[in-house]
């Protein structure tokens, strides 16, 4: 058999060459049969999850087979006591989803994320199956979905939401919030500029008069109102200070989502997000976030954390958002870390695959020691972070809402 380019162009002699021999030798095969995973590898994440309390999909977005895998794990998880699915959209917009699912299933999901000033990552065919099977298969009188992340797009939204709510105390602030808002959509129309947005462009403080009018709001009204509250100064963060304030001020915020659940119940939960977020200890730009919790978490109860990073192989496409929505494209063009020939995709996966395979990171920390950072820090990161990778192999894009379903 052929040996990988990654490993042709490396001597025996080097340090990362027993690492990349075992990444490419440590293989369990896993099939997708209409949607539905199977084979070793598959066995083999049932097998892990079911043992501990949470289990942690780290994503790279748009693939269907993610979807799919992602739902099939929850339905084989439920009879190990999951009941809670945690993805990266607000908590405001998660609970309606929910709502949306339970009055009319997936077409619920799909009308209720077509409300006109309203926009999600979410807004795929499959992102929305997967949240309706989800919410089938979870436990029928309880919440089930929980956003932990911040709100970018839907302002308008969520301000619509509080407008029948508002005492007249908090009446004057919300009428200047609701004016920033329109007034921030009104320039991003003119400008086309996404910076125009009035999340991405306004001043963090503006939510304070109105909470401090309302100091007593109904617990939806509340969550809106910290919802709005973070997201602007997470953005103001990064318009201030750049990338490392941002990132640190959305990592906070979703580690305080997710210790509001837990501080309210105990529950087993799968999470799905972008795969920095879920790694464990520190993610690929040093941030302690989501993924580095779920561990503390976990180990103050004895029980532990399953990361599991999905990515697209060789021959792949995936959903990219653009100028005109979500359009498909090829895997290999994307690289969201800027690490070229270094990249994830390309280091751990197999071009001699012959079909989706599953790796068992764990054995391979022994290799991956300090020294090593120097040829690849995001790998070395990797196999100390995350558990398993599953890998597809000529992978489908997830097709937008305004596209017909697959």
């Amino acid at each position: 058999m052929l040996l990988p380019l990654c490993l042709m162009a490396i001597s025996a002699q080097t340090p990362q060459a027993p690492l990349l021999q075992a990444l490419q030798t440590n293989r369990l095969p896993l099939t997708m049969s209409e949607g539905r995973p199977d084979g070793p590898g598959w066995d083999w994440l049932v097998r892990e999850a079911r043992n501990v309390r949470f289990t942690l999909i780290g994503e790279e977005h748009g693939v269907r087979e993610t979807a799919q895998l992602t739902v099939a794990l929850f339905r084989a998880l439920r009879g190990a006591g999951y009941t809670r699915f945690a993805f990266e959209l607000s908590p405001p917009i998660a609970q309606d989803i929910e709502a949306a699912a339970r009055q009319s299933g997936v077409q619920g999901i799909e009308d209720f994320l077509r409300t006109p000033n309203l926009f999600t990552f979410y807004n795929l065919h499959e992102e929305a199956q997967l949240l309706a099977d989800i919410v089938q298969a979870g436990p029928r009188n309880e919440r089930v979905l929980w956003g932990f992340d911040r709100e970018i797009f839907n302002d308008r939204y969520l301000i619509s939401k509080l407008e029948p709510k508002v005492p007249p105390s908090a009446r004057a602030a919300f009428a200047r919030l609701k004016e920033a808002s329109t007034n921030a959509w009104a320039q991003n129309a003119r400008t086309g500029n996404p910076d125009d947005m009035f999340i991405l462009a306004a001043d963090s403080g503006l939510v304070a008069p109105l909470r401090a009018a309302w100091p007593n709001p109904d617990r939806e009204s509340d969550a809106v109102l910290r919802t709005l509250e973070a997201s602007l100064a997470i953005e103001t963060a990064e318009r201030s200070g750049g990338a490392w304030p941002y990132m640190e001020r959305r990592a906070r915020w979703g580690r305080d989502n997710f210790a509001a659940l837990l501080r309210a119940e105990s529950p087993k939960i799968l999470m799905k997000f972008g795969y920095n977020h879920m790694i464990r200890g520190a993610n690929y730009f040093s941030g302690f976030d989501i993924g580095a919790m779920a561990d503390e978490v976990a180990a103050l109860t004895g029980d532990r954390a399953f990361h599991i990073l999905v990515i697209p192989g060789p021959g792949s496409r995936q959903a990219v958002l653009g100028g005109a929505g979500f359009g498909a494209v090829a895997s290999d063009s994307v690289d969201e870390l800027r690490a070229g020939d270094q990249r994830l995709t390309r280091v751990l996966s197999n071009p001699n695959a012959t079909g989706h395979e599953v790796i068992d990171l764990r054995p391979l920390r022994r290799l991956a020691m300090r020294g090593l950072e120097s040829w690849n820090a995001d790998v070395v990161r990797t196999i100390h972070g995350y558990d398993a990778v599953v890998i597809w192999k000529g992978a489908h894009a997830a097709s937008g809402l305004t596209e017909p379903r697959p």
